[in-house]
């Protein structure tokens, strides 16, 4: 039996009014939901998406996030540094009484007075990692680096040739390179000069052994330094042997190098200046800081030294 249309119609829509009706009579569609009604939406959502795996490759990299006060904005905090007075004219111990506060303190007091402007200051806050602090090797890289850069751009920290600390390089060797040696010499003597910052005054000394006698052979090369004067200190003496007069500069730079550094080493209350590992001109100009230089010239010199 077929029901009419003009029931069947009615009945329709009255059945799906009454469900409608039914199921939202309790509801408000004008007012708009309050936030914690939102929130909790939002978090029904977020739990209801499926969770995604983040496999660790060469250019994600876990960053440890420090803990932060909720009540700040920035949750990174940096402590400041204290650059004290930077108007006065500093002195070559400088920064000394704030090695004990470590490498890494001294790194950023030098960084801070770049940022400055106080390029002077900063190379001296550098020096001390060097020679007063306890630094890691990457400390001592860092300071090696920051100083070569900066030392070619400052002025000589002794202007004045009257103050300048005599010292002698004596030379002995055979009459294979009698020839060579002063020219040679003459330029190491004023590259040391620059490289000490002009503090100390270096000259030389020949001593040619003419029982060596003039053969393919290698020849001795003894090398020792001393003070200005007769009886002054000295250093211990190191030699090597040579066939070859287009090495001997780096030789003897080399050798000048380690007797600088064992002398202070063995009689100074300072670290050990680093080890030249490749150029030792550039090393003689950086791993033994102004404030050594000074100390070598004066260990040598005691008699100048006490008179000043």
């Amino acid at each position: 039996m077929r029901i009419p249309l003009f029931i069947a119609i009615p009945f329709c829509l009255i059945t799906v009014a009454l469900i409608w009706w039914i199921g939202t009579r309790h509801m408000d569609f004008l007012t708009s939901p309050s936030e914690a009604r939102l929130e909790l939406i939002r978090a029904q959502a977020l739990a209801s998406l499926p969770v995604s795996r983040i496999e660790d490759d060469a250019i994600s990299i876990k960053v440890p996030i420090p803990d932060r006060d909720p009540a700040l904005s920035d949750p990174i905090q940096f402590e400041p540094v204290d650059l004290g007075d930077i108007k006065s004219a500093p002195v070559l111990d400088t920064y000394s009484g704030r090695a004990p506060e470590g490498a890494a303190k001294l790194i950023a007091l030098a960084g801070a007075l770049e940022d400055a402007g106080a390029f002077q200051r900063a190379l001296l806050a550098y020096e001390r990692v060097l020679d007063l602090s306890q630094p890691e090797p990457e400390e001592i890289q860092s300071a090696l680096a920051s100083i070569r850069r900066l030392r070619p751009t400052l002025p000589r920290w002794n202007s004045d040739s009257e103050s300048m600390l005599p010292v002698v390089i004596h030379i002995g060797t055979g009459e294979k390179f009698a020839d060579v040696l002063p020219e040679i010499l003459g330029q190491i003597t004023a590259d040391l000069n620059n490289a000490s910052s002009g503090l100390i005054d270096f000259s030389y000394k020949l001593n040619i052994g003419h029982s060596i006698r003039t053969t393919d052979a290698p020849t001795p090369v003894a090398l020792w330094i001393t003070g200005g004067g007769e009886g002054t200190p000295s250093t211990d003496v190191l030699s090597f042997t040579t066939d070859d007069p287009e090495i001997l500069n780096a030789d003897l730079l080399k050798t000048i190098f380690n007797l600088i550094r064992a002398h202070l080493t063995k009689t100074a209350s300072y670290n050990p200046a680093p080890e030249a590992v490749d150029d030792p001109m550039l090393a003689l100009g950086s791993n033994i800081t102004r404030l050594l230089w000074k100390e070598f010239g004066s260990l040598l010199n005691p008699v100048k030294q006490e008179q000043r």
